[in-house]
């Protein structure tokens, strides 16, 4: 969080400046709690009404389970305790920038925590994750609501050059059995070295086949094998029923779709939310959780073998039919037309 806030601290010149344009020219706003201090103060300076939505586990409090990355325990008064601690801790990151700017608007400074603050307005708070993985809990207030992954339908996208599948990757994926996606999309990795290693090592003790998309990552070099095709990106809806297995960092949006797409998983966590749905993953028995700085070759081996047993792709088809027939996006849509138009 440290790292994080002092990131967007270094743009917030430029991100106030652009986020008042931009929000003066429309009518409702929709924000996450990466822009909530800049947004939340020019919303009441333009006394317009302001949606939260989120792609990650909740921080609203609960009685029902712990914060993601404080689940040492769960029973009543410590699980909401550990909510109250994050929210703490936020504040501590974001007060002095949240005031300065509100000063700036000529709005009070907050003495109270801004997320308390903004929940005692009772604004439309949105969880576009899904309830099979994380039910909604029974005592929260209403404006809190979990919707369902958001999945545009193939019908409504938009035809990309990324939906057909290159002449080479098409035979390639012919050739064989089904390979083990691997990707880390706008992620990236860490210790390059390190992770070229391991992939060669599989290469070298397996006959697993791997598809690696680099996505934002940069490799000097790459090991040439029959068994590893490497390529930027891919539609994943396209790619990802013709693999075996998906090793990725655990961003949700990559992971509703591997789940929707019957995908057991195996998450490499970084940061943020990516520990919490690694370890609710394991938990939940869809397949393995490594943090990126324990992974070894020997580890993510295992972890394959793993999400190959008939317990853990029984319970992705399980998980997979009911993501598919949540209706996330109709959901959503219809909670923000309602509470807009209130």
């Amino acid at each position: 969080m440290k790292h994080f806030f002092k990131v967007l601290n270094n743009m917030k010149v430029l991100l106030r400046r652009s986020y008042f344009e931009a929000i003066s020219k429309v009518d409702y706003i929709i924000v996450n709690s990466v822009t909530l201090p800049i947004v939340s103060a020019i919303a009441e300076k333009q006394n317009k009404k302001v949606a939260l939505t989120y792609l990650m586990p909740p921080v609203v409090p609960t009685t029902e389970f712990p914060l993601g990355d404080f689940d040492f325990l769960n029973f009543a008064w410590y699980n909401k305790m550990t909510y109250k601690i994050a929210q703490t801790f936020y504040w501590k990151f974001v007060k002095q920038e949240t005031n300065e700017y509100r000063q700036e608007l000529g709005l009070p400074i907050l003495k109270e925590n801004l997320i308390t603050y903004i929940d005692n307005q009772k604004p439309l708070d949105l969880y576009c994750i899904s309830p099979t993985l994380i039910p909604q809990p029974k005592d929260w207030e209403s404006h809190h609501k979990i919707t369902g992954f958001l999945t545009v339908p193939n019908q409504k996208r938009e035809t990309h050059s990324l939906d057909k599948i290159s002449i080479e990757l098409s035979d390639w994926l012919k050739q064989g059995e089904k390979p083990i996606y691997v990707g880390f999309g706008s992620n990236g990795v860490g210790n390059k070295e390190k992770f070229t290693n391991i992939l060669t090592e599989i290469l070298d003790k397996t006959n697993e086949r791997i598809l690696f998309c680099t996505g934002w990552s940069l490799f000097d070099e790459m090991p040439k094998h029959e068994n590893l095709f490497v390529t930027k990106y891919v539609n994943h809806e396209t790619i990802l029923p013709k693999c075996k297995v998906g090793v990725f960092h655990g961003g949700a949006g990559t992971l509703a779709t591997m789940l929707r797409n019957d995908l057991p998983v195996i998450v490499v966590s970084f940061y943020t939310d990516q520990p919490t749905w690694g370890k609710l993953i394991e938990h939940r028995k869809l397949g393995v959780h490594i943090p990126a700085k324990s992974l070894t070759v020997d580890k993510l081996i295992a972890a394959i073998h793993v999400s190959q047993t008939d317990e853990i792709k029984n319970n992705v088809l399980i998980v997979g039919q009911a993501i598919r027939n949540e209706n996330g996006l109709d959901n959503a849509v219809t909670e923000i037309e309602k509470y807009f138009g209130e």
